[in-house]
Order: C-alpha cells, then sequence, then structure tokens
C-alpha cells in the first residue's frame, strides 16, 4: 500500500482482480491463504478443504474460499453456537428465574447533598 501510494479499497479491488499478478498482490493472497488455514487449525478443522481460488460471491469475482467450504465453515461455525449456548445452559446461566441487575425502570430519589455532605480538600 505504501510503495503503490494506495488504500485499502483500491488494494483489494487489486487483490479480488484475477489479472493482477504482481508479486505483492500475490504475497497477500498467500497471506490470507495462510491466515484461514492457521485460523482453521485453532478449530480444529485441519480436514477442511478451503479451496482458495477466484469464486463469484454476490459482490461479483472474489478471491476467496470455496462455496463449499465457505458453507461447510458457516455449519460448522452454526454447531459450535449452538454446543456453546447448551453448555451455558447447563451452568445455569440462561436461567430465566434469576434477575441478574434487572430494575423496575423506576430510580430511587436521591437527596441533594448539603453542605455537611461534602468533602473538604483533595480527591485524592
Amino acid at each position: 500500500m505504501l510503495d503503490r501510494q494506495e488504500g485499502l479499497t483500491k488494494t483489494y479491488n487489486r487483490f479480488h482482480d484475477q489479472t493482477q499478478i504482481a508479486d505483492d498482490i500475490a504475497k497477500l493472497r498467500s497471506l490470507h491463504i495462510e491466515m484461514d488455514q492457521q485460523v482453521a487449525i485453532a478449530y480444529g478443522w485441519q480436514d477442511l478443504d478451503l479451496g482458495h481460488d477466484f469464486h463469484p460471491t454476490k459482490q461479483g469475482i472474489r478471491f476467496t474460499i470455496s462455496e463449499t467450504a465457505r458453507r461447510e465453515v458457516l455449519d460448522r461455525l452454526l454447531q459450535l453456537n449452538h454446543d456453546r449456548y447448551a453448555e451455558e445452559v447447563a451452568q445455569g446461566l440462561h436461567d430465566k428465574k434469576k434477575s441478574k441487575g434487572k430494575t423496575s425502570g423506576k430510580k430511587k430519589a436521591t437527596k441533594p447533598a448539603d453542605s455537611s455532605d461534602t468533602v473538604q480538600g483533595s480527591l485524592f
């Protein structure tokens, strides 16, 4: 970005443009592949073939993971979300009977401070 004096939008327009084959753009794509693979590994999804390439999306052709991989990632994240929620329910974290910090909406009236309530001098 510094060498080209371009911002994120122009850089990523190049990133997603199949005709852009400059070394710096190829390196950026390589870094994205590596990052995505490391995230998959962090989730324990070494079996997942991400299928990085130029794929059609709602935004047009983009360098991204395959549609099959995208759907699988979303399915796995949804399942993980359900699993975590079930664990929280089992721990009682979603017990509707317990009211945590909710009030009836009415604030207690406070009396105004008079001179006898104030502390003279420094606050610290």
